[in-house]
Protein backbone atom coordinates (compact mmCIF):
# COMPACT_ATOMS: atom_id res chain seq x y z
CA UNK A 1 0.00 0.00 0.00
CA UNK A 2 1.42 3.40 -0.96
CA UNK A 3 0.28 6.62 0.66
CA UNK A 4 1.26 9.87 -0.96
CA UNK A 5 1.04 12.88 1.30
CA UNK A 6 2.17 16.32 0.38
CA UNK A 7 2.68 17.53 3.93
CA UNK A 8 6.18 16.58 5.15
CA UNK A 9 5.08 16.31 8.80
CA UNK A 10 2.43 13.75 7.91
CA UNK A 11 4.99 11.66 5.99
CA UNK A 12 7.35 11.73 8.97
CA UNK A 13 4.52 10.73 11.31
CA UNK A 14 3.56 7.82 9.04
CA UNK A 15 7.17 6.65 8.86
CA UNK A 16 7.53 6.79 12.66
CA UNK A 17 4.29 4.87 13.22
CA UNK A 18 5.35 2.24 10.69
CA UNK A 19 8.80 1.92 12.27
CA UNK A 20 7.27 1.40 15.70
CA UNK A 21 4.92 -1.19 14.27
CA UNK A 22 7.60 -3.12 12.39
CA UNK A 23 10.56 -2.90 14.74
CA UNK A 24 9.06 -1.88 18.05
CA UNK A 25 10.64 0.32 20.65
CA UNK A 26 11.66 -1.14 23.99
CA UNK A 27 9.15 1.01 25.85
CA UNK A 28 6.33 0.11 23.48
CA UNK A 29 6.91 -3.59 22.83
CA UNK A 30 4.12 -5.87 23.90
CA UNK A 31 5.23 -8.27 26.58
CA UNK A 32 4.82 -11.96 25.77
CA UNK A 33 1.65 -13.54 27.07
CA UNK A 34 2.10 -15.40 30.33
CA UNK A 35 0.26 -18.51 31.43
CA UNK A 36 0.48 -20.90 34.37
CA UNK A 37 2.69 -23.89 33.63
CA UNK A 38 0.05 -26.66 33.59
CA UNK A 39 -2.42 -24.93 31.22
CA UNK A 40 0.54 -23.96 29.01
CA UNK A 41 1.65 -27.60 28.82
CA UNK A 42 -1.92 -28.62 27.90
CA UNK A 43 -1.93 -26.00 25.15
CA UNK A 44 1.40 -27.31 23.83
CA UNK A 45 0.03 -30.86 23.87
CA UNK A 46 -2.96 -29.71 21.83
CA UNK A 47 -0.66 -27.96 19.36
CA UNK A 48 1.49 -31.10 19.02
CA UNK A 49 -1.62 -33.21 18.41
CA UNK A 50 -2.70 -30.79 15.68
CA UNK A 51 0.78 -30.98 14.12
CA UNK A 52 0.39 -34.79 14.17
CA UNK A 53 -2.97 -34.51 12.42
CA UNK A 54 -1.43 -32.13 9.89
CA UNK A 55 1.40 -34.55 9.18
CA UNK A 56 -0.92 -37.53 8.71
CA UNK A 57 -3.24 -35.57 6.42
CA UNK A 58 -0.43 -33.63 4.72
CA UNK A 59 -2.11 -30.39 5.75
CA UNK A 60 0.87 -28.04 5.65
CA UNK A 61 -1.20 -25.06 6.74
CA UNK A 62 -2.25 -26.90 9.92
CA UNK A 63 1.36 -27.91 10.57
CA UNK A 64 2.66 -24.39 10.05
CA UNK A 65 0.03 -22.79 12.28
CA UNK A 66 0.50 -25.17 15.19
CA UNK A 67 4.29 -25.38 14.91
CA UNK A 68 4.22 -21.58 15.07
CA UNK A 69 2.05 -21.78 18.20
CA UNK A 70 4.64 -24.08 19.77
CA UNK A 71 7.54 -21.81 18.81
CA UNK A 72 5.75 -18.74 20.15
CA UNK A 73 4.03 -20.29 23.16
CA UNK A 74 3.27 -18.13 26.18
CA UNK A 75 5.85 -17.81 28.91
CA UNK A 76 5.35 -19.13 32.43
CA UNK A 77 3.97 -16.80 35.04
CA UNK A 78 6.54 -15.24 37.36
CA UNK A 79 5.27 -17.46 40.18
CA UNK A 80 5.86 -20.62 38.12
CA UNK A 81 9.26 -19.39 36.93
CA UNK A 82 10.34 -18.92 40.55
CA UNK A 83 9.05 -22.37 41.48
CA UNK A 84 10.84 -24.05 38.55
CA UNK A 85 14.11 -22.23 39.26
CA UNK A 86 13.98 -23.02 42.97
CA UNK A 87 13.14 -26.67 42.27
CA UNK A 88 15.75 -27.28 39.59
CA UNK A 89 18.64 -25.23 40.96
CA UNK A 90 21.64 -25.61 38.63
CA UNK A 91 19.63 -27.97 36.43
CA UNK A 92 17.69 -24.93 35.21
CA UNK A 93 20.43 -24.51 32.58
CA UNK A 94 19.49 -27.84 30.98
CA UNK A 95 15.80 -26.93 31.23
CA UNK A 96 16.52 -23.75 29.25
CA UNK A 97 18.51 -25.74 26.65
CA UNK A 98 15.54 -28.08 26.12
CA UNK A 99 13.17 -25.10 25.86
CA UNK A 100 15.36 -23.25 23.36
CA UNK A 101 15.75 -26.41 21.26
CA UNK A 102 11.98 -26.84 21.11
CA UNK A 103 11.44 -23.18 20.19
CA UNK A 104 14.09 -23.23 17.47
CA UNK A 105 13.00 -26.47 15.84
CA UNK A 106 9.29 -25.69 16.11
CA UNK A 107 9.97 -22.49 14.19
CA UNK A 108 12.06 -24.45 11.65
CA UNK A 109 9.18 -26.93 11.33
CA UNK A 110 6.82 -24.02 10.66
CA UNK A 111 9.12 -22.72 7.91
CA UNK A 112 9.44 -26.20 6.38
CA UNK A 113 5.64 -26.56 6.38
CA UNK A 114 5.27 -23.19 4.65
CA UNK A 115 7.60 -24.57 1.96
CA UNK A 116 5.62 -27.84 1.92
CA UNK A 117 8.79 -29.79 2.62
CA UNK A 118 7.57 -32.85 4.53
CA UNK A 119 11.05 -34.32 4.93
CA UNK A 120 12.21 -31.19 6.81
CA UNK A 121 8.92 -30.98 8.73
CA UNK A 122 9.50 -34.50 10.00
CA UNK A 123 13.16 -33.86 10.83
CA UNK A 124 12.28 -30.85 12.99
CA UNK A 125 9.19 -32.56 14.41
CA UNK A 126 11.33 -35.41 15.72
CA UNK A 127 13.69 -32.94 17.43
CA UNK A 128 10.77 -31.02 18.98
CA UNK A 129 9.15 -34.22 20.18
CA UNK A 130 12.44 -35.50 21.65
CA UNK A 131 13.02 -32.14 23.35
CA UNK A 132 9.60 -32.34 25.01
CA UNK A 133 10.16 -35.94 26.13
CA UNK A 134 13.67 -35.15 27.43
CA UNK A 135 12.39 -32.21 29.45
CA UNK A 136 9.51 -34.21 30.91
CA UNK A 137 11.71 -37.23 31.68
CA UNK A 138 14.19 -35.04 33.55
CA UNK A 139 12.03 -32.40 35.21
CA UNK A 140 8.32 -33.23 35.30
CA UNK A 141 8.38 -35.25 38.51
CA UNK A 142 10.35 -32.79 40.69
CA UNK A 143 8.31 -29.84 39.42
CA UNK A 144 5.04 -31.72 39.98
CA UNK A 145 6.13 -32.60 43.52
CA UNK A 146 7.12 -28.98 44.23
CA UNK A 147 3.68 -27.78 43.08
CA UNK A 148 1.91 -29.90 45.76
Amino acid sequence: MVIIVTNGKKVLAIIIVMAIGFMGLSGFQQQPETMPLVPMMRLLLSDMQKVDAGIYTEDFEMIAENAGNIADHPTMTEEDKKLVKATLGEKIKQFVVFDMTVHHHADSMRIAAEKENMKEVLRHYNIVQQGCVDCHANFREPITQARK
